[in-house]
């Protein structure tokens, strides 16, 4: 009796650390963590993605993937040392560059877009899901926020 409680009890934990493991796991089969993708793969996703939303033709498609590709080339070295140990100046100067990476690639792009497709290109931009995320309004030093008293009194 004593060793089928024991059993049972070593199964049950077990059963336990394998169904934590699990809910570590992506929610969608085949979802795959985007910072681990090759650009190459990154920037053939970026292009389908455009292509549904934005019905981009073949000519344009190419145009978007090589133009994308090249972007991603471009920031994937700065993100890299982004995420090293780099003092605040330093990553004031990557972000600048990554900006500008991102604004040619946009520049780029919307010399083949149609009217239709740049309204649509810049509504997903507009779009983008954790766009600003963190970087809200921040006070500066002197600025003192007002007491709640003297918000309610009008």
């Amino acid at each position: 009796m004593k060793k089928l409680i024991l059993i049972s009890g070593l199964i049950m934990s077990l059963v336990t650390i394998v169904s934590a493991q699990d809910q570590n796991k992506p929610i969608l089969k085949g979802a795959k963590n985007h910072q681990n993708m090759p650009v190459e793969e990154r920037a053939k996703n970026n292009t389908i993605k455009a292509e549904k939303e934005l019905a981009l033709t073949a000519d344009q498609k190419i145009k978007w993937e090589a133009a994308s590709l090249e972007r991603m080339k471009q920031n994937e070295p700065l993100k890299q040392k982004m995420q090293g140990s780099t003092t605040p100046d330093e990553r004031k100067s990557l972000r600048q560059q990554m900006r500008a990476n991102n604004q040619k690639f946009e520049q780029t792009v919307l010399t083949f877009l149609t009217p239709d497709q740049k309204t649509k290109f810049e509504a997903m931009k507009k779009a983008k899901p954790g766009k600003g995320k963190g970087h809200g309004h921040r006070e500066q030093k002197g600025d003192v926020a007002p007491a709640p008293s003297e918000i309610n009194k009008n």
